[in-house]
């Protein structure tokens, strides 16, 4: 029932995601000196592997990215996908999650650090307005990156220099103000780019010292910030082109000859990865994943297809499923499969850590977004829903809060995120239900 109330909602968002990026223009810059620009610190943008290194004899990375809120209805197939699945060296695989703030449970986002993904920042409100991403400043990017890394931090109690990526909602950059600003915040790479003339072979990621590849990227060098670009999936060989994984069937392409997403077989699904999987294998371009959770739920067949695609990757001893950060580090210093034996960069060696000492669940019955909220915490509950502050300074730890009239809040505490005390199971059930609620709402991008 919830999915059919959501469903014009979520059809009338990609629509709009597709009208603002039906075309790519590719903006000259200055052409990349492959003379100067030399790894770690410069790799320019080409299809072919770094250093001139033969694609038979590297690994296949995978990059698997979610985007928006890390909600309790989700964390069920979060569990899934990562359940005894490793890489040929035995390290289990990593992903990368882009999160937003609403709907998200920050102790959710606690576990899925601890078992080694990587968490990114999404932005604090996710605002669906083009021109709201579009035309802005670096102190707005400061503001919106800077203080949803503050969140992760405070609320999962992630570590500040483990959070280095970041992705645009809808895909919308600033240009050149996105970009100092993350630089200026310290981060390392943005994964907001998306492709579709790079996509045959795919183009490997690169550093921002001279290319700019779709506006609003502006005309600055950015020099060893990596840009990850999502490169374009297809539905089938002659099929339509889609800049996520979970957007190549109706009701978000309009094909009558296409099935709907909910009467594709698990088969199906599974061919579909597999065929574009072959396209990166190319050229061992980083093969990226870029898809929302809400696909997978209450969908039995989808998800078993895209499990049975994980497991055939496991099959293969050269692909590794590792986080964004971790891919980076190899194209700064990459390294035949054979030298990785030595020298192994995708080890099983994780971040310290990040301990989550009073899990609870805070009920706000007033928030600045408007209506009551739901927050899942590692620390004691803040007195006010968290929100986007009128200022924010991301060099110091001062922040200005909006203000929330008649506001109050209740804590549940709770020592195991995934099973839930069922003294409080109401309010576990409404945070589950806020979550589904606002990522179909938030889900693209």
């Amino acid at each position: 029932m919830v999915y059919l109330f959501i469903k014009p909602f979520i059809f009338i968002t990609i629509l709009w995601e597709i009208q603002i990026l039906t075309a790519e223009t590719i903006n000259s810059s200055t052409a990349c000196d492959r003379q100067k620009c030399l790894l770690p610190d410069c790799l320019c943008m080409k299809t072919a592997a770094p250093n001139g290194l033969n694609p038979e004899e590297i690994p296949q990375m995978v990059f698997l990215t979610f985007d928006d809120a890390v909600a309790d209805v989700m964390y069920p197939t979060y569990q899934r996908i990562l359940h005894n699945r490793t890489n040929p060296n035995g390290c289990d695989i990593g992903m990368t999650l882009f999160v937003t703030h609403e709907g998200t449970n920050y102790r959710l986002v606690n576990e899925l650090f601890n078992k080694g993904n990587e968490i990114a920042s999404h932005t604090v409100t996710h605002k669906m307005d083009n021109d709201y991403w579009k035309n802005t400043s670096a102190d707005f990017w400061l503001r919106e990156v800077g203080y949803q890394r503050h969140l992760l931090h405070s609320y999962g109690n992630i570590p500040f220099d483990t959070i280095q990526g970041f992705r645009s909602p809808f895909l919308q950059t600033g240009g050149d103000a996105t970009l100092t600003a993350l630089r200026m915040l310290g981060m390392s790479y943005d994964s907001s780019f998306t492709t579709m003339q790079f996509m045959d072979p795919p183009v490997w990621p690169f550093t921002m010292d001279y290319e700019c590849q779709i506006p609003p990227c502006g005309n600055e060098s950015h020099p060893g910030f990596w840009s990850i670009p999502m490169i374009e999936f297809r539905s089938s060989d002659n099929g339509f082109q889609c800049k996520t994984a979970d957007t190549c069937f109706p009701p978000y392409i309009d094909r009558p000859d296409k099935p709907e997403a909910s009467n594709l077989t698990a088969d199906e699904i599974f061919h579909y990865f597999v065929f574009n999987f072959n396209r990166f294998n190319k050229n061992r371009a980083p093969f990226g994943i870029h898809q929302h959770m809400y696909w997978f739920l209450n969908n039995e067949p989808i998800l078993e297809g895209f499990l049975q695609f994980l497991d055939y990757l496991a099959t293969l001893d050269y692909v590794y499923i590792v986080p964004i950060s971790k891919g980076i580090e190899w194209m700064k210093n990459p390294k035949t499969l054979k030298q990785l034996k030595d020298k192994d960069v995708f080890n099983c060696l994780k971040a310290s850590p990040a301990p989550c000492p009073k899990p609870q669940v805070c009920y706000y019955t007033k928030s600045v977004p408007g209506g009551a909220r739901f927050m899942g915490t590692c620390l004691p509950c803040p007195a006010e829903y968290p929100w986007l502050p009128d200022q924010y300074d991301p060099l110091t730890t001062t922040t200005t809060r909006q203000t929330t009239p008649s506001t109050t809040y209740s804590t549940v505490p709770n020592n195991s995120a995934s099973e839930p005390d069922s003294n409080n199971l109401f309010l576990h059930l409404i945070l589950i239900f806020q979550g589904l609620l606002l990522s179909f709402l938030h889900f693209f991008c």
